[in-house]
């Protein structure tokens, strides 16, 4: 195992890597929980729809509903090409309708309540600090995008840890579409999103080594800083260059030959476990 930490520490992303991808870091202004964002770089729009880009009251004192494609209408030389889910031309209503709009704002705004990893209290005797892969499931709330499922895989392809846990506000819509969750998932649970994070605090330490696809987004989900992460965006750039970010299902099927995502929405321990398997690939 401190040979695949040793091995795995050659793809560790730089900082200017880091920042590209969007994963959190300490604010320099020293204030305690405090992360510095750069999420506006991928067309975040303050006070739009994730779904539809309509503008829309964000308290969500009044629902509306929101009509929307699965898959945007890429821009190409300047042309808007059809939705790839219905063959629509862009600007036409959207194939898939739900109660209400919906919104992630915090996911860029919310730069408070942060926490690092921590420094174990001795130096580990081989230099093994651990190499773990992690993917994260989230549901919409009056708050924002909100995580309510963690998976954590070893890089022996061990399952660490996979459970759900409760979102802090009101949920507006399951996403299940993207998340793959539904009511019943959450019924019984009673975790915490902060018993939760506390969890995934006791199997990381600030040297462990953290794998994903697109990291970022599960770290500020978390709300957690840590800059050893190795990500299969990078690991697997998209041939048309490192403006646009490959699908995880893409490369999966072009690399391992292995088919994912293929029922309506993501696993989370699936995609974890793909994203490790990408990694000792490379080793």
């Amino acid at each position: 195992m401190a040979d695949i930490y040793k091995k795995c520490s050659r793809f560790v992303l730089s900082k200017y890597e880091l920042r590209s991808l969007d994963c959190p870091h300490p604010d320099r202004s020293g204030s305690e929980g405090r992360a510095k964002l750069y999420g506006d770089q991928y067309g975040f729009k303050k006070g739009a729809c994730k779904r539809c880009d309509k503008t829309f009251d964000t308290t969500f004192t009044k629902k509306e509903t929101c009509d929307f494609h699965v898959e945007r209408s890429r821009k190409i030389r300047g042309v808007h090409k059809p939705h790839g889910c219905c063959g629509s031309h862009f600007g036409g209503k959207g194939c898939r309708s739900a109660p209400s709009h919906v919104y992630i704002g915090n996911l860029y705004l919310d730069v408070e309540g942060f926490t690092r990893t921590q420094p174990l209290a001795s130096p580990s005797a081989d230099g093994n600090y651990g190499v773990y892969a992690v993917d994260t499931e989230a549901i919409h709330t009056v708050k924002g995008l909100e995580v309510c499922k963690v998976s954590v895989i070893n890089s022996s392809l061990e399952t660490v840890y996979d459970e759900f846990c409760l979102p802090t506000t009101e949920i507006i819509d399951y996403n299940t579409i993207w998340s793959g969750i539904r009511a019943e998932d959450l019924q019984d649970v009673t975790k915490t999103w902060a018993e939760m994070r506390q969890d995934l605090l006791g199997i990381f330490n600030r040297k462990t080594i953290l794998v994903g696809h697109g990291l970022g987004t599960d770290l500020r989900l978390l709300k957690i800083l840590h800059n050893r992460v190795v990500d299969t965006l990078k690991l697997y750039p998209h041939p048309h260059g490192s403006h646009l970010r490959r699908s995880l299902k893409d490369i999966a099927q072009s690399f391992l030959g292995r088919s994912i995502q293929t029922g309506e929405g993501h696993d989370s321990h699936e995609d974890a476990e793909v994203a490790m398997q990408l990694v000792l690939r490379k080793l």
